[in-house]
């Protein structure tokens, strides 16, 4: 039971909503994060440094992005090596962009796991 829970929670990160409502929106604009839930008013950010960690889950998705690309081309293409760095260098150095959201959401949902905001998780 409490295993779906937390597929929920790691779910509703990945749709980018509150994990303690699954209804509010977790940004405001495309770069700027809500300061609370406006569903349930739970409040996303305890701390600065709370989101040091989602650098992490960004660096993660970032690297891991250009190396299977790049070992799924060199596997099933005939591309050289310098038309692989054309390739998956620009993909490396936009991933930190392409990732920025969703690695929050992924960390709001794990500090959320940790009971690292402000209320309880909901009665169901």
């Amino acid at each position: 039971m409490i295993f779906f829970e937390l597929v929920d929670i790691l779910l509703r990160g990945l749709k980018l909503r509150c994990p303690c409502c699954g209804h509010g929106h977790l940004f405001q604009t495309t770069f700027r994060l809500r300061v609370r839930c406006e569903a349930c008013g739970e409040r996303f950010e305890r701390e600065p440094s709370q989101w040091f960690g989602a650098v992490y889950v960004n660096l993660l998705l970032t690297l891991v992005l250009p190396v299977v690309g790049f070992t799924v081309t060199q596997t099933f293409t005939s591309l050289s090596m310098s038309q692989q760095t054309w390739i998956w260098t620009p993909v490396a150095a936009l991933g930190p962009l392409v990732f920025y959201r969703l690695s929050k959401g992924l960390w709001t949902s794990i500090v959320f796991f940790g009971e690292g905001l402000y209320i309880s998780w909901p009665n169901r």
